[in-house]
């Protein structure tokens, strides 16, 4: 089975908007989590053991576990199109899970191990293990917004500081900036 594009949307919608998670939880199953919970995303491929020996290739929409109290694992399943095969599916699935929860951890750490040394191989390797997740132009925004931000942030925190008598050497030591950065920014002010 291939990702497809609605996959991708409704994964990277989970990645991106995270926060949602617990307040969806706490709506649909009755929980009760405060929003101070830690949320980990499980790698969503799956190898489904068959009768004769082989093994076929399964995508999961996510799976996910909420620490908090107690730990607790999710399954959710987003259709485009009516699936009566859905139940099916989900059972399929989560056997499979039940049966990996076991050596899950195991597997990343071998897999990781083996690729240490090759950084694009174990980039490549946790890709496919993760599902992608997709850059869009809102985000990119935002993110270049957030690293404006706290350039100026930062630049406003060192002309303060100067005027108030710090030295150079303790601007550098409290910003963790160069001392010719720091002079740079003073200096054009």
């Amino acid at each position: 089975m291939a990702n497809t594009p609605y996959d991708d949307v409704f994964r990277t919608l989970l990645n991106d908007c995270s926060f949602l998670v617990l307040p969806m939880l706490n709506e649909v199953f009755g929980e009760h989590y405060t929003g101070k919970e830690e949320i980990t995303f499980f790698p969503n491929e799956h190898f489904i053991n068959q009768q004769e020996g082989t093994e076929e290739k399964r995508i999961t929409d996510t799976f996910f576990a909420v620490s908090g109290v107690k730990k607790k694992k999710y399954h959710w399943e987003c259709e485009s199109k009516a699936d009566k095969s859905i139940l099916a599916r989900f059972f399929e699935y989560d056997a499979q899970i039940a049966l990996d929860s076991s050596s899950m951890e195991e597997s990343n750490k071998v897999a990781e191990h083996i690729a240490a040394k090759y950084s694009k191989v174990k980039g490549r390797v946790k890709k496919i293990m993760t599902g992608q997740i997709l850059e869009y132009e809102a985000k990119i925004i935002k993110n270049q917004g957030r690293a404006e931000g706290k350039a100026e942030g930062i630049k406003s925190v060192i002309i303060h500081m100067y005027s108030k008598g710090f030295t150079l050497s303790q601007i550098a030591m409290a910003t963790d900036k160069d001392e010719s950065e720091i002079r740079l920014i003073v200096e054009n002010e």
